[in-house]
């Protein structure tokens, strides 16, 4: 038989019930000898109770807690919180043994002073939905590790079910928003579409925890990516950086949407050999050799890309590095032996097509052309800068402004590096590009950019 058997009135979330709960908290060894915890426990509950929830506050437990005098400052004085996690950290030990059985549940969520009371078979619902949103966690991690689209949709399928278990939890919030952001840069997706859902992601990270890098990092990329916005763009990047000091991530993000659109190069190269000297990121490979293929240096970046972990990734920049290098035949069988193994590839028909375009084969550009056509017509999304990759290599001029617009229109992430893609130099002498460059790129205040976009 239970200890509480009995007694009726604990297994309801009735304030007398949570009053009984916490006198037995305060009966138990694990609290008996400490008097700031006891004191801290029945303040934060009391109020609670008497709905006073909203006043519990860093300042006001210290005040009336800890008696701190009234020029308590909590920034330069952090034992509020230290307190805090200790009585965490004192409830978990008590209910995994001498509270096991008991009808009512206590805790505080991380970071909060409030209290939550729920009854036992609440929590175990509860560990059920968070068990199953760390499950769902592990699986699209282990997916998201592969830059495909396949692999990077099934990544996002887990992160939206890992939310939906647990929407309390921010890590599931940022790896989904970093998933959409992937999808997104990559041309995987239409940008209309899908940057909106990174903002949202990001934006419940930091509500959850407004100390998340990675939520930092996902806003910068929407500002960069999709709205042009440099300068909020690099002010997240750098809040990300002061977050989590070890990481390179805000590092490479950084250079690639805030210092390599504006052809900041020697200052991108820095920022990337600053965050490989840190914990590594992900994408960082792929990342220092794009950046040496915009830079021009074509045979750093065919080296660097061969580093890559994405095969896919690393056997398209060498392709492009040789194609830029004038090696246009070996291009061409690098870029057919990544076709023969993903056929449906989009990046894979589009460069293949640039190619071939250059290689004055016009009939198989054409045919690359063609095929993504089709696939739009089919109801894939197809971005406007990959078709103008085609017409470029063509010569068509006319052709590729006028998909290089409409990818503006879309705001296609791509178009964040027209000043700098060695595959556009074609167009760079029309007064035409030179205006769409200055509509994107960080040469022009903020205000003007925001109104001609």
């Amino acid at each position: 038989m239970l200890r509480y058997e009995k007694a009726e009135a604990p297994q309801e979330l009735t304030p007398e019930a949570i009053q009984s709960e916490v006198e037995r908290i305060l009966a138990s060894e694990k609290f008996a000898r400490s008097k700031r915890l006891r004191s801290l426990l029945r303040f934060t509950v009391a109020q609670t109770l008497q709905g006073n929830a909203d006043i519990l506050k860093e300042y006001v437990i210290g005040t009336e807690v800890l008696k701190k005098p009234d020029s308590y400052d909590p920034r330069s004085d952090s034992l509020v919180r230290v307190l805090a996690s200790r009585l965490r950290v004192k409830l978990k030990e008590y209910y995994s043994d001498p509270g096991s059985e008991d009808p009512l549940v206590i805790e505080f969520p991380k970071g909060k002073y409030v209290p939550r009371f729920q009854r036992r078979e609440q929590l175990q619902t509860e560990i059920e939905r968070k068990l199953r949103a760390r499950n769902a966690f592990s699986q699209g991690r282990f997916r998201a590790d592969t830059l495909n689209e396949a692999s990077l949709t099934e990544a996002a399928r887990n992160f939206e079910e890992s939310v939906e278990a647990d929407p309390s939890w921010p890590a599931a919030h940022e790896a989904l928003a970093k998933v959409y952001a992937l999808q997104a840069f990559l041309g995987f997706r239409r940008p209309r579409e899908v940057w909106p859902r990174v903002r949202q992601q990001a934006e419940a990270a930091l509500e959850l925890d407004e100390m998340s890098a990675d939520g930092h990092i996902c806003l910068g990329l929407v500002y960069a990516f999709f709205e042009w916005r440099w300068k909020e763009a690099e002010s997240h990047f750098q809040k990300a950086i002061e977050r989590d000091s070890y990481s390179g991530a805000g590092h490479l993000w950084r250079a690639l949407a805030c210092q390599l659109p504006a052809g900041r190069m020697t200052e991108a190269q820095q920022e990337l050999t600053r965050a490989q000297e840190l914990s590594p990121a992900p994408f960082l490979e792929e990342g220092q050799a794009l950046a040496l293929y915009f830079a021009g240096n074509f045979e750093e970046a065919a080296k660097k890309a061969e580093q890559a972990p994405s095969p896919v990734w690393g056997a398209r920049l060498r392709a492009l590095t040789l194609a830029a290098q004038g090696r246009i035949a070996e291009a061409i069988a690098l870029f057919e032996s990544m076709r023969a193994q993903e056929p449906g590839r989009v990046q894979i028909l589009a460069n293949l097509g640039y190619v071939y375009g250059i290689a004055g084969e016009a009939e198989k550009a054409r045919g690359m052309m063609a095929a993504l056509l089709e696939r739009r017509a089919a109801g894939n999304w197809i971005a406007n800068y990959d078709l103008a990759l085609i017409e470029a290599g063509l010569g068509n001029r006319n052709e590729a402004l006028t998909l290089l617009q409409e990818a503006l229109r879309e705001r296609e992430s791509a178009v964040a590096f027209l000043a700098v893609d060695p595959r556009l130099a074609v167009l760079r002498t029309f007064p035409k590009f030179t205006g769409l460059v200055r509509r994107v790129v960080w040469t022009e205040s903020e205000e003007s950019r925001g109104q001609s976009a």
